[in-house]
């Protein structure tokens, strides 16, 4: 019997926990009590989300993860340096803190899920102390808290931005301890579910963005996915990072599970993943999901099912992956020829494929000829239907059902079943059907393709029937499986044949030269000894690269300067040849359904002959679309009222709702800096749109933003950006710490855990994308990289062997 362990928390751990729930609530209570939105609901909704967590202490595990890549509302705020998400963390450890410092602790059965090692500790402890040095290198001016030093990330405050993911880290930790105590092994399939909600969240929206602005099946057009990271307004893989690290866990759950029900749910939710990873167009994020997959199908063996006896009854080593290549080659020749009808036929074709072929094996020699025969006649009557209209949508539709209907029977039926010979038949039959459907919709072009693709399709059912051990088998139990891999096939197909996928793959060397000497100048930023070993200071890199890096690739800047009492925007000038594309925007959300002719007047002030760019476009994050916009003329040193009319442009009203953002935005369209005051811009219905025109808030409501010029902000690799701000010691840190991490998963003790799998797979993810960016520059990424490896280092296989504790 499992033993009953009495996990009571001892007068210290009471303090601390007391302590950190008085911190966090005071901060808590001063985020709200300042937010730009609304203060009462802020108030409101972090009141009841420290009572939730108060009442269900270890509900955090789902919410924290699934919450975390939606909930920050910077566009809306202008707030970059403390969001929503620093606000749902300190919202937990106020909760967790007041139940563990209040309430009476509960004895629990079985060990406890984390177990806290010294090694661990001691690499918290130096990490720690890496940021600490990085920190106090960073100088803080007074008053800290001057309005303008919220305005971009070339203040002193981006350091204490980017201390604050160790520090809010530090709170969390105990939290995740008594969460592991309180619920045993059972604390992990709820982290596992939290991070595949955050997986489907972050997916979700980026599907509504890809159908709002360029359209779902739209792969050409120049646009990169951002979803709710609002971190990507400069440029970075935030987004990337996030899938590569939540996408194992879901994966990982889909696979362990034996529930028909929930591998249905979760395959729903991989699919739309992978839609999302598919439309990033991120060269490193297909190699960090690359990467994954490996890592996890390796390191989760040691938890698979043993193999049945029998021998001859076991798949064909290496066959899955053989039959996976032949049909995604098949798909991009269908996809080729015969677009999404052909390639939807190919995909119905291939499905009866797998479950015929499974059942196909139980029949003798001679009745296999004689379906496989019978099918690719009855295929070739077919084509005859391409005389009608929409004749081979209606064959091959019939076909399909038909034999979907007759597998489906056959695995109720006795071994050599009618029904087999049928399902057998119509599979072959329905291959011919799927190249008629290609030929239809492509007419004529690359017909050489699609029958390709048909024929690889049957060569695949051919070789399932005859090699005396199968390329796979269970079709049944595998069925969730099978789609799983019918749906990459659709999306590599696709996605890997579009024009820009193509660009981008065409222009990797060129990239490569170009990051290759981004590298270069941000290396050059470290000059001094100090500096070498202890880097520039946190948070430092891009206020370094403003002003030491190339001149000729500075963005641009906003400030907010104070004059006799009077706060107003500073904009300055880029220094690189500026495209419409390439504008340095300090922009505002405005309402969605907002139409023109605008009327606007503001103050404006230019020392040197300037220009003030205004539009008014639909936007989500990056890249504008359907605009209005006025170019006015800056040409005074001295404050001057400017009023006028902005045309309507693309927005006005229309049948039905647009429910793309409308983005008011600033920018300079010369190349000297300009100052702006007492904005205020109405539209067609008499709406005044901007809220703090004048300034006199800083920085709330006001956002900034560079489409496609990103390189100033980033050093654009994760271990180039440690050692510039925290030296040889912060990149030693760094490599600890994930060493650790990785071998103790990997390799260690703790790899025969089924949660080993996953977190190894997400850390390697998120790593192999942070070779080509920094990532370690955003809070809301950092955080979830050092949770993860804490995980990893703190996994205690000993909680599987006993009873989970009660809720």
């Amino acid at each position: 019997m499992p033993s009953l362990q009495a996990q009571r928390t001892g007068p210290l751990a009471r303090l601390w926990f007391a302590l950190s729930a008085l911190l966090a609530l005071a901060g808590l209570g001063l985020w709200a009590w300042h937010h730009p939105l609304d203060r009462g609901l802020a108030l409101a909704v972090a009141a009841l989300a420290v009572m939730g967590f108060l009442a269900r202490p270890s509900a955090w595990l789902i919410v924290l993860p699934a919450l975390w890549p939606i909930i920050d509302l910077a566009p809306l705020t202008g707030w970059i340096h403390f969001t929503e998400s620093d606000a749902l963390v300190l919202a937990v450890v106020a909760g967790v803190g007041l139940r563990e410092a209040l309430a009476p602790p509960l004895p629990v059965r079985g060990a406890p899920a984390f177990r806290l090692s010294p090694v661990a500790l001691l690499i918290a402890v130096l990490w720690l102390v890496s940021y600490g040095v990085s920190a106090w290198r960073t100088p803080i001016p007074l008053p800290p808290f001057d309005a303008a030093l919220f305005a971009g990330y070339k203040t002193p405050l981006n350091g204490l931005r980017l201390l604050k993911a160790p520090l809010l880290l530090l709170l969390l930790l105990p939290c995740l301890h008594a969460a592991g105590r309180a619920r045993g092994a059972a604390a992990l399939p709820r982290l596992t579910l939290g991070m595949t909600l955050g997986l489907l969240a972050a997916s979700l929206v980026a599907v509504w963005e890809r159908d709002a602005f360029p359209g779902l099946t739209n792969f050409s057009a120049d646009y990169r996915t951002t979803a709710l990271f609002w971190e990507m307004h400069v440029g970075g893989a935030a987004l990337d990072a996030w899938l590569a690290l939540s996408f194992p866990f879901a994966l990982a759950a889909f696979l362990g599970t034996r529930q028909l029900r929930w591998r249905l749910l979760l395959l729903a939710v991989l699919a739309v993943a992978g839609y999302a990873i598919l439309t990033t167009f991120s060269r490193g994020l297909y190699a960090a999901v690359a990467v994954s997959l490996v890592l996890l199908l390796i390191a989760g063996r040691s938890a698979a099912a043993m193999p049945p006896p029998d021998t001859a009854a076991r798949p064909l080593p290496g066959g899955p992956w053989l039959a996976g290549a032949l049909l995604i080659g098949a798909a991009t020749l269908m996809f080729t020829g015969g677009g999404y009808r052909g390639l939807a036929a190919l995909l119905g074709f291939a499905l009866l494929v797998f479950l015929a072929g499974d059942l196909g094996r139980r029949l003798s020699r001679s009745q296999q000829a004689t379906a496989i025969v019978a099918g690719l006649a009855l295929g070739g009557l077919s084509l005859a239907s391409s005389a009608l209209d929409k004749g081979p949508y209606l064959a091959f539709g019939t076909l399909c059902v038909a034999g979907l209907a007759a597998c489906l029977l056959a695995f109720r039926q006795p071994a050599t079943g009618p029904a087999t010979l049928a399902g057998l038949m119509l599979a072959t039959a329905s291959g011919i059907a799927a190249a008629g459907v290609g030929r239809y919709w492509g007419e004529g072009a690359g017909e050489a393709g699609i029958w390709a693709a048909a024929g690889a399709g049957l060569l695949v059912l051919v070789l399932q029937l005859a090699l005396p051990r199968p390329l796979w088998h269970r079709a049944g139990d595998g069925l969730a499986h099978a789609l799983l891999v019918l749906g990459a096939a659709a999306a590599l197909a696709s996605g890997a044949t579009s024009y820009y996928m193509g660009e981008r793959f065409s222009t990797v060397s060129q990239d490569l030269e170009g990051r290759m000497a981004h590298w270069q100048e941000g290396a050059d930023l470290v000059r001094t000894p100090a500096d070498l070993w202890l880097g520039l200071g946190l948070g430092r890199y891009p206020e370094a690269y403003f002003w030491s890096g190339p001149l000729a690739v500075n963005a641009g800047s906003w400030e907010l300067p104070e004059e006799n009492g009077n706060r107003f925007a500073r904009i300055g000038a880029a220094r690189y040849v500026l495209g419409f594309g390439e504008l340095f925007r300090v922009s505002q959300r405005v309402a969605a359904d907002t139409t023109g002719p605008f009327h606007y007047r503001l103050k404006l002030r230019a020392p040197e002959r300037s220009g003030l760019h205004l539009e008014i476009c639909r936007k989500h994050l990056l890249y504008t679309q359907t605009c209005a916009i006025a170019s006015i003329k800056a040409d005074s040193a001295e404050w001057t009222e400017v009023q006028g009319t902005m045309e309507a442009g693309g927005l006005t009203a229309g049948p039905g709702v647009d429910t793309r953002p409308s983005v008011l935005s600033l920018a300079t369209s010369g190349r000297a800096p300009v100052d702006v005051d007492a904005l205020e811009v109405i539209d067609s219905s008499g709406r005044a749109l901007v809220r703090n025109g004048d300034f006199q808030a800083g920085v709330d409501r006001w956002f900034f933003s560079s489409d496609r010029h990103h390189l100033p902000w980033h050093a654009k690799s994760l271990f180039l950006h440690v050692w510039v701000e925290q030296g040889v010691l912060g990149l030693v840190m760094l490599g600890l710490m994930l060493l650790a991490a990785a071998g103790r998963v990997g390799l260690g003790r703790a790899r025969t855990h089924p949660f080993a799998a996953p977190v190894l797979a997400g850390m390697a993810g998120f790593v192999v994308v942070g070779v080509f960016d920094s990532l370690l520059d955003m809070p809301r990424m950092t955080l979830m990289l050092l949770l993860t490896a804490w995980l990893a280092l703190c996994l205690n296989p000993a909680a599987l062997k006993e009873t989970p504790g009660r809720p």
